[in-house]
């Protein structure tokens, strides 16, 4: 009897759990620049959200990497027959990279990056964002410095299309 109460309570709050989370919209996409991903965004907790990519790199150091970002809104405007939404977080990246030229340097690397971006919804389900995304970490069979998503001191911006559901 006891058992049975157990479950019962166990699946009462798995589902609680899956009713509240279902209510944070989430997004996914597509997201390009200097890389091609894929993009995950989950909303944690109204306004703020994390956002997982899954890409390859298209310039420079080339090879695939996975990026988590924790974004904070900074500000949430409707303009021009849409909603915006300016946005900043921290996050860490860890991939796989390679020279073109020179395939005896590919090997591990880890970075920290920062996201700087703005998102616009012209309609329900759809954002449409633009975004920097500079990293700074280390390459591990290179024993060096690696650094992605700037060219010297100019930043390579992304454009970003989702569908939010």
């Amino acid at each position: 009897m006891r058992s049975k109460r157990f479950i019962l309570i166990i699946l009462l709050a798995l589902g609680l759990a899956a009713t509240a989370s279902a209510q944070y919209p989430r997004a996914f996409g597509l997201r390009g620049g200097y890389t091609l991903e894929a993009s995950y965004q989950h909303f944690l907790g109204d306004p703020h959200f994390l956002e997982v990519d899954l890409g390859l790199d298209l310039v420079g150091q080339r090879g695939f990497r996975l990026a988590g970002t924790y974004n904070l809104v900074l500000a949430r405007p409707s303009w021009a027959g849409g909603d915006w939404t300016w946005y900043l977080g921290p996050g860490v990246v860890a991939g796989y990279v390679y020279h073109h030229k020179d395939a005896e340097h590919a090997g591990v690397a880890v970075a920290a990056c920062a996201q700087l971006g703005v998102e616009y919804a012209p309609f329900k389900h759809l954002g449409i964002s633009l975004d920097i995304r500079p990293m700074y970490g280390w390459h591990f069979k290179e024993k060096q410095a690696y650094m992605a998503g700037g060219i010297g001191y100019m930043l390579i911006p992304n454009l970003a299309i989702r569908f939010l559901f």
